[in-house]
């Protein structure tokens, strides 16, 4: 799947095939493909590059450990890297994708170790992450400003069975109580 893209260009039925899995019109695949062509010439887009690019963003912050979370999360062949494939659908995902695959998508970057379920544990230490990169730069409220708070208050929105699991139902169904949360991941075409 990967290799052959990073020699070549996309072909007129690969970029229709990743139009029709993804939420971008074929010239949008083929503007995607030469963008990631020229940042990535070996076809691979690897967590070293994005790292990066994070710390571009979060300048201050330490955003090594949030990129390995959400890099992970992108990386769906599990490989340490990103073939234009794997790139494009998770761009899609996140850029156009509707609440529900949004949600399916947080979910899977906290649970971390791939078991189906997360635990207080892992929210805390991608909450960690989170915090770690923003530093004190993001204002939040009192029941939010710290990583601790902030597991506290999202765990009890979504664990209520008391089990000390929660499922991606629970994950969906909790955080859609939170309009904050709602209002962020209804937002869509955020990438043109």
């Amino acid at each position: 799947m990967g290799n052959q893209e990073s020699t070549q260009s996309l072909s007129e039925h690969e970029i229709a095939r990743l139009s029709a899995e993804t939420n971008f019109t074929p010239a949008e695949v083929a503007q995607w493909y030469k963008g990631f062509k020229r940042d990535c010439p070996s076809g691979k887009f690897t967590m070293a590059r994005f790292q990066a690019i994070a710390e571009g963003f979060f300048p201050a912050g330490d955003a090594e450990n949030f990129t390995k979370f959400i890099f992970n999360g992108m990386d769906l062949e599990e490989d340490a890297s990103l073939n234009f494939e794997s790139f494009i659908k998770v761009t899609s995902l996140l850029a156009r994708g509707t609440k529900e695959e949004k949600l399916r998508w947080a979910f899977h970057v906290r649970d971390i170790d791939h078991t189906g379920f997360i635990t207080k544990e892992k929210m805390q230490l991608v909450e960690d992450s989170v915090f770690s990169m923003i530093a004190n730069h993001v204002p939040l409220p009192d029941d939010e400003n710290t990583a601790e708070k902030r597991t506290e208050k999202l765990y009890n929105l979504i664990e209520k069975d008391q089990d000390g699991r929660v499922t991606v139902d629970q994950f969906k169904v909790g955080l859609n109580q939170d309009q904050d949360i709602v209002n962020a991941l209804s937002l869509h075409d955020t990438v043109q």
